[in-house]
């Protein structure tokens, strides 16, 4: 058992960091339905003091895994190299295939082993986050899939340490064992929504964006655009329908298209839009036209 001693763990009677206990139980309490399983995730790296961990899985057929959901302390830092996928199958090399359940790997215990060969990934992640030490477990697998759990450190781990990690691993794979039946779809669907409400948001319109400036902000079509530029000279849409030589029905639709674009309620809102734009990004896009 262990207790801090310094910044790091040692051995003791008095037992586990409390910190170490938390995560420990939030990863738990997370594969039960707790919480999502990055927070989960996030509260167990935290624990360990690691500043990375990522949760992934293999399928069989597939060359690599694929992460589950990443834990990077430096996910904020915008002039930080983040970690982008697992790198388990760098850190365990020709051993990966031979991975079984509850098996631990330090990467500073391959470092010497004259059969194990680095990649360029792992170099290149090493080097821009001073990563000292990568460690990897084999969670539950079956003949469809294998799970594994990695957690990177930017300290070297005192031996004490090492041993309370393999002490540890057993507990989180059995509960990874019992874990909640669609747990790591429904983690993947967070994550697949998350990057598309992010997607979404980058791509908004802004409230003062110029419909008819040349970077076309709301993205409309050739056809749209002729027709926001026709409004800004007066025409109505009877004079739409004359000029453009197309139905009542097909520069409603035209419209309603526009409107859902420009994020606008009508026709009197988008007019508003069309003429508080900059006179010369108007006389651009009429150009244009």
């Amino acid at each position: 058992m262990f207790e801090r001693d310094g910044g790091e763990f040692r051995a003791d009677k008095y037992g586990p960091d409390l910190r170490v206990l938390d995560g420990i139980a939030s990863w738990c309490g997370g594969l039960h339905g707790s919480m999502p399983l990055q927070d989960a995730l996030t509260s167990l790296a935290t624990g360990f003091r690691a500043e990375a961990a990522v949760l992934s899985r293999l399928h069989r057929g597939q060359e690599r895994p694929r992460a589950v959901c990443i834990h990077d302390a430096q996910n904020s830092n915008a002039d930080s190299v983040k970690l982008s996928r697992p790198l388990c199958q760098d850190v365990m090399g020709y051993l990966f295939t031979k991975a079984r359940t509850s098996t631990i790997w330090f990467l500073s215990d391959h470092v010497e082993d004259s059969s194990w060969v680095t990649t360029q990934t792992l170099e290149n992640w090493r080097a821009a986050r001073n990563m000292r030490e990568i460690v990897v477990v084999a969670l539950e697998g079956n003949l469809q899939q294998q799970d594994y759990l990695e957690f990177h450190f930017t300290r070297d781990l005192a031996y004490s340490e090492k041993l309370e990690l393999e002490s540890l691993m057993p507990t989180l794979v059995r509960a990874w064992a019992g874990r909640k039946a669609g747990l790591v779809t429904q983690a993947q669907m967070d994550d697949r929504m998350i990057r598309a409400r992010q997607a979404a948001a980058a791509s908004k319109l802004k409230p003062d964006a110029p419909i008819l400036g040349m970077s076309n902000p709301a993205k409309l079509t050739r056809a749209e655009f002729r027709v926001c530029v026709m409004l800004s000279r007066g025409l109505s849409v009877k004079a739409l329908t004359d000029e453009l030589g197309l139905s009542e029905s097909t520069i409603r639709s035209h419209l309603r298209s526009i409107y859902s674009k420009t994020e606008v309620s009508g026709m009197q809102e988008l007019m508003y839009r069309i003429l508080s734009a900059a006179p010369e990004e108007s006389g651009r896009a009429r150009g244009r036209l």
